[in-house]
């Protein structure tokens, strides 16, 4: 398919698919959360029982819905695009500079993070998911590592790739050079559970958005994605076996 000829998305659209899934997410956490640590569980096991439970299903049901509309049936055909395959080296070397320059990014900023967090200390305790895990037992931080593993760092990265650079980024395309930063920014507004992030979690996405902008290959962000989750978890499993 021509994906210089598909019908483009206006700027109030773009919006609405960016950051209507977020607020349905928030409102998820915020019933989940509240539970999960009345029974003795940390805050991140309710947003990934949000991916869970929200995100992956809205988020795949929009696609096929689109698809439905589309194509009659429920397809992913003309509505997930950005799927040209690129060369094995330049695929890896792409996808490292994506990775690379997310955590380059979060590790520089850092700071920023800790300066914004106490504009939202008016937030409960339970809201903020890097907590204290060593106040927890062994057993319960191995559970916690494991649903963010399976959940937040391979099931949501998956989907959210296929809605957010499959879908909305090549409907952005009439902003031309702007594309990969209004995106970039948008999906760094839709995490509504840690708002503190904004700026840093734009700029650590945008090497990520703009790669796959210019190549139109889907699979550089999924696999960037899934590392930077993934890998970004293995301090809370090395927690657990201390």
């Amino acid at each position: 398919m021509d994906e210089t000829c598909i019908s483009q998305h206006s700027l109030g659209t773009t919006i609405a698919y960016h950051l209507l899934p977020g607020v349905v997410i928030l409102a998820g956490y915020v019933l989940i959360t509240p539970f999960i640590r009345r029974v003795g569980l940390p805050s991140a096991i309710g947003i990934s029982l949000a991916v869970l439970f929200v995100l992956v299903p809205l988020e795949l049901g929009i696609l096929f819905w689109q698809g439905k509309r589309r194509n009659g049936r429920f397809s992913l055909e003309g509505i997930v695009l950005n799927r040209e395959k690129t060369p094995p080296a330049q695929f890896a070397l792409l996808m490292f500079a994506a990775l690379f320059g997310a955590v380059f990014c979060f590790a520089l900023l850092g700071w920023l993070d800790k300066t914004l967090l106490p504009l939202f200390a008016w937030l409960p305790d339970w809201f903020f998911i890097n907590e204290d895990m060593s106040v927890y037992n062994k057993t319960i931080q191995f559970i916690n590592w494991l649903v963010i593993f399976l959940l937040t760092g391979i099931v949501g990265p998956y989907v959210e790739e296929l809605y957010f650079r499959g879908f909305l980024l090549p409907r952005l395309a009439w902003m031309k050079g702007w594309t990969p930063l209004v995106e970039a920014f948008l999906f760094a507004l839709y995490h509504f559970w840690s708002p503190w992030q904004l700026a840093t979690r734009t700029l650590a996405v945008l090497p990520l958005v703009y790669i796959v902008n210019r190549k139109r290959d889907l699979r550089i962000g999924v696999t960037a994605h899934w590392l930077l989750n993934t890998v970004g978890s293995l301090e809370l499993l090395l927690m657990a076996f201390r």
